[in-house]
């Protein structure tokens, strides 16, 4: 996280990173001129959603010189091992997916885990509900009553029809969030909804439900009840960046009040006696779908190198 040195502030203009294109980035100033802004040699690389320092060069184009430090940063893996950020100084991050075949719980579960190592609150948003018949829509309840025990917010809405959004409207007010989730979920025309623009492109999902991709650039907007939402492109998969076995368990977080109950210290809540997680599983107290999940996470854990045997 990159402080801000007030030495190198002096005679420059705070604005907020609304969009970026490679080396270029877009810079909202605090009279709400847009000014496209470069970066200086080996510079950190400024993400949607910061607070960044810039002198200007002329009218419209400017130079980045410092970024304000992050509340919160979202990332991902790049998939080499490393960090990449997302979007920064988050509040909320909804989790977009859509009825069968997209939805995922593996996937939601992914995202969950990032959010809760980020200090960002999730919310589960499963959109195009208009599609579904009444049956349908008693299963994907079922489906996502896991997810509301734990407790995590759910909203069920449509682009479509609106249905749904009205609740969305209330869990953003104020807050700075950024949608996450597969392409052809409708993460686009949600914000186009809540938005009320025309500005942005709504694609159409294949025959076979895997979405086109409709956003080329990470980009924020701006809402009227006072809330930023940050869209950025769609990916079939999130990689997580390096995070250690302890850091998965403390991202499942229904587990945390059964682990001090655990017979052994070094319980890994797999299949020791006396593990008070795999108790809470039979008992139906956590699910056995997100202890899969848990599972299969655990797979991908950093090891440091002195604990590599």
């Amino acid at each position: 996280m990159q402080k801000t040195n007030e030495n190198n502030t002096m005679g420059t203009n705070l604005g907020l990173v609304i969009s970026y294109f490679g080396n270029s980035v877009a810079v909202e100033a605090e009279d709400g001129q847009v000014i496209q802004c470069h970066l200086r040699r080996n510079q950190a690389l400024p993400v949607v959603g910061d607070q960044v320092y810039f002198q200007l060069e002329n009218s419209d184009v400017g130079v980045i010189t410092d970024i304000v430090s992050r509340r919160t940063l979202l990332a991902r893996g790049d998939g080499r091992g490393k960090m990449k950020p997302i979007a920064a100084n988050l509040d909320v991050l909804l989790i977009v997916m859509t009825p069968p075949p997209i939805f995922s719980e593996y996937l939601v579960d992914r995202y969950l885990l990032a959010a809760e190592l980020s200090n960002i609150k999730p919310v589960l948003v499963v959109n195009k509900i208009d599609l579904l018949d009444s049956e349908s829509k008693q299963a994907i309840n079922e489906r996502l009553n896991i997810y509301r025990k734990i407790p995590y917010p759910v909203v069920l809405s449509s682009a479509c029809t609106q249905g749904g959004l009205d609740e969305l409207t209330e869990v953003l007010q104020g807050q700075n969030a950024a949608l996450v989730g597969p392409s052809g979920v409708g993460k686009s025309s949600i914000i186009a909804t809540l938005s009320n623009s025309d500005l942005i492109r709504v694609g159409e999902v294949t025959a076979k439900g895997a979405g086109k991709h409709t956003t080329t650039a990470t980009r924020l907007y701006h809402l009227s009840n006072g809330s930023d939402l940050i869209d950025s492109p769609g990916v079939r998969e999130f990689n997580l960046w390096p995070v250690t076995k302890q850091e998965i368990l403390g991202g499942f977080k229904e587990f945390l009040p059964y682990i001090k109950d655990c017979r052994f210290r070094d319980c890994q809540h797999m299949v020791e006696p006396g593990c008070a997680v795999q108790a809470a599983i039979a008992d139906g107290k956590i699910s056995a779908k997100r202890f899969a999940n848990y599972q299969e996470l655990l797979k991908e854990a950093y090891v440091p190198s002195h604990q590599k045997k």
